[in-house]
């Protein structure tokens, strides 16, 4: 399976901001035996993994603390004790139920004061190279933090614009290339790459920094996926240009980008610049750091260039997407600003599937999906998006069809109210808001 296609099916991405919780209740229900032994498969793939890499990489073991959730019933199994003994020792594992203040996903959690990496099942890829890239991608993100390289990523919505999507296609063509080739020939495939990269980042100012902090973040992730999965270094150079060449041509590239480039910039790094990953900081740019290894300036236009990568075709399939992209911008903004909405603030703990954004400009994005557990109660969003400000900091839903009582729907969207809580009239006529009462 290709990363594209495991992006599309299970990717979620989870962010925390802080809030006040109700502490959890106590831990109760249990994982089926069939389930304990799955987990047991999980983790001896995961050491299995680790072992391959023994620390090479980062000069850190990747495998550690480990938390596997059925989603369906919050049962989980991990592979070490938690802090306070909340989970019970069975067959080799703890066992227990996750909280429910814990979102649920495939992403590094904070429980009980230490760091795992949580993984849903079933969900993991069922063919071995797609499992072992995303066991090691995971368990990289949790020792991330201790390598200082986990910096702040936000969106890159200029790469869902068309214009965007054109040059940054061109700049993966062109690392493609790179991995393959040698010698001159390869320095010229990375020239055009950095070129094409440089002229996109010129069109839309401050995103070098963003695209730079997301290949921090998810580049190396999946460049230590890769490489970790495939010890063989021709192998990796094939697989991470096949992920170039052939992307999902739908999904938004916003928040999944770095992983097509990622690997690709890392294994041309491995080969220019060994020893690169000691260098590596929160605020490093692996385009710079790959520009560095060229002795002179370009000599040639990004235009001039573009045509030996296919732009003329491209631009076509762009357009037409963006036409369709258009329609649904229109759409989602005739909901979730003019239309009557209800807004959200504090949005507390949440994920959501990147793949399906789509941008609003400075209103933000819309997340088809979306899961948020908050002072003011849960949201689930299934179907209608929600609109999300870039900073996190506020949402918006198409307004509510029930407006009585702890439950809440509408569009595509429940939240089930905190004790409280509950849905007032806004300034605006047939806009609502949450309202907290006093106690």
């Amino acid at each position: 399976m290709s990363v594209a296609r495991w992006i599309r099916r299970s990717l979620l991405v989870t962010l925390l901001v802080s809030f006040l919780l109700v502490p959890a209740s106590a831990l109760a229900a249990s994982p089926m035996p069939a389930e304990i032994a799955h987990a047991k498969s999980v983790f001896a793939d995961a050491q299995g993994v680790s072992a391959r890499d023994a620390g090479r990489l980062w000069g850190l073991p990747l495998y550690g603390r480990m938390l596997l959730v059925i989603p369906a019933t919050r049962a989980v199994i991990a592979n070490q004790p938690d802090p306070r003994h909340l989970l019970r020792s069975s067959d080799g594992v703890y066992v227990g139920t996750l909280p429910n203040d814990v979102v649920l996903s495939d992403a590094p959690t904070e429980w009980e004061g230490v760091r795992w990496t949580q993984l849903r099942l079933p969900a993991l890829p069922q063919d071995a190279m797609t499992r072992s890239v995303t066991l090691a991608h995971e368990m990289f993100h949790r020792i991330q933090p201790e390598l200082h390289i986990a910096a702040n990523a936000t969106a890159n919505p200029q790469l869902d614009a068309e214009q965007g999507r054109l040059w940054l296609r061109l700049e993966w063509r062109a690392l493609a290339a790179a991995l393959i080739e040698s010698g001159p020939a390869q320095v010229q495939t990375i020239r055009d790459a950095l070129t094409f990269r440089d002229h996109r980042q010129a069109l839309f100012p401050g995103s070098a920094a963003t695209e730079a902090a997301m290949e921090i973040v998810e580049g190396t992730a999946q460049y230590t996926g890769i490489v970790v999965a495939e010890p063989d270094v021709a192998a990796a150079r094939w697989h991470a240009a096949a992920d170039l060449i052939h992307p999902d041509a739908e999904i938004s590239f916003s928040r999944l980008s770095a992983f097509m480039s990622g690997p690709a910039y890392g294994r041309l790094l491995d080969e220019r610049m060994p020893g690169w990953r000691k260098t590596l900081n929160e605020h490093s740019d692996l385009g710079a750091m790959l520009a560095s290894t060229l002795h002179d300036a370009a000599q040639e236009s990004a235009e001039s260039r573009a045509a030996a990568y296919g732009a003329s075709g491209l631009r076509v399939v762009l357009a037409d997407r963006a036409a369709r992209e258009k329609a649904l911008q229109a759409q989602y903004r005739a909901a979730l600003v003019d239309g009557p909405t209800l807004s959200l603030t504090a949005l507390g703990r949440f994920n959501f599937n990147p793949s399906t954004a789509v941008a609003l400009g400075a209103n933000g994005m819309v997340y088809s999906t979306f899961h948020a557990i908050a002072r003011w109660g849960t949201l689930d969003v299934s179907a209608g998006g929600v609109l999300v400000s870039p900073d996190f900091s506020r949402a918006a839903l198409s307004a509510p069809t029930v407006t009585q009582g702890a439950h809440l729907e509408g569009k595509g969207w429940t939240i089930d109210l905190a004790p409280g809580w509950s849905v007032a009239p806004a300034t605006k006529p047939g806009n609502y808001v949450l309202v907290q009462h006093p106690r």
